[in-house]
C-alpha cells in the first residue's frame, strides 16, 4: 500500500496544508503492533484482521481493491503465461525449471516477500489456500518486503510477485498472464482488498484521515496509485 499511501497523503495534505502525515513502508504485520501499542494513528494493510486482533480493539474499513501481479525480469526467456494450478506448484517447490513450460533449461528463481508481508499473506490466502510456501533451495525468502530490490534481483530466471500499481509500467519486468488473464482483467483471479486499521474509538486525527481517504477526492487518488504512474 505504499503508493496509495503516498498519494493519500499528498491529497490530505493539499486539502489541510496545516496537517502532518507520516508514512513508514513496514509490512501489514508490524504496522498492526505499531498500532497495538499506540504509536502509530492508522496501519495500512493488505490482509483482514484476525479474530485476535479485533478481539484487542482493532477495527479494519478498507478503501480500495487491488491485483497482485506474478512477475519475471524483462531478460527473462520465458515468454508464455502460466495456469494457477503451475504457479502454485512453483511457489510449493513442486516445480522448479522452466523447461516444464517450454521454456529454457534453467531453475526457477523464486523470490517470496517475508512473512511480515500483508502481500506474502494474502498470496499464501488466495493463490495456495492457505497452504505454505514450499522449502526447496531455489526459494528464496526476503529479509526486507520491499519491491522495488526484489524487482532488480529477478533476472533472467526469477520469479515473484508484486502489487500490480507497482509494477504496471515497470520497464525492468514483465507480468505473467493467468489463465489468460492479465492484472487489468475483470476475470483475473488475484484480487485482494486493502484496509486502514484503526483502534477503536478512532481519534480525530484517524477520523480526518479516513474520512479524506474514503472522499471522492481520495478515492480519485487510490486510483490512480493503484492503476500505476
Amino acid at each position: 500500500m505504499v503508493l496509495i499511501n503516498e498519494a493519500l497523503k499528498a491529497g490530505f495534505l493539499k486539502t489541510y496544508p496545516d496537517s502532518q502525515v507520516e508514512t513508514a513502508a513496514t509490512g501489514s504485520d508490524n504496522g498492526i503492533q505499531a498500532l497495538l501499542v499506540g504509536n502509530i494513528n492508522l496501519a495500512a494493510i493488505s490482509r483482514p484482521l484476525t479474530s485476535e486482533e479485533k478481539g484487542r480493539g482493532l477495527r479494519a474499513v478498507p478503501v480500495a481493491k487491488d491485483r497482485i501481479a506474478i512477475v519475471v525480469g524483462v531478460a527473462n526467456p520465458f515468454r508464455r503465461g502460466l495456469s494457477r494450478s503451475q504457479l502454485v506448484q512453483i511457489f510449493r517447490g513442486e516445480i522448479t525449471n522452466w523447461a516444464t513450460f517450454g521454456g529454457p533449461d534453467r531453475a526457477i528463481r523464486v523470490l517470496n516477500r517475508p512473512s511480515v508481508s500483508g502481500t506474502n499473506k494474502t498470496f499464501r490466502t488466495i493463490v495456495l489456500g492457505d497452504g505454505n510456501f514450499g522449502t526447496t533451495p531455489n526459494i528464496t525468502t526476503l529479509v526486507r518486503d520491499a519491491t522495488t530490490p526484489m524487482l532488480r534481483m529477478l533476472g533472467p530466471d526469477g520469479i515473484g510477485y508484486a502489487t500490480y500499481g507497482q509494477v504496471a509500467d515497470q520497464q525492468t519486468v514483465r507480468v505473467l498472464p493467468i489463465d489468460g488473464n492479465t492484472p487489468e482483467a475483470e476475470a483475473y483471479p488475484f484480487q485482494r482488498p486493502l484496509f486502514y486499521a484503526y483502534r477503536e474509538p478512532p481519534n480525530a486525527a484517524a477520523k480526518a484521515f479516513l474520512g479524506f481517504a474514503l472522499s471522492q477526492d481520495g478515492q480519485s487518488g487510490i486510483a490512480g496509485a493503484i492503476q500505476g504512474p
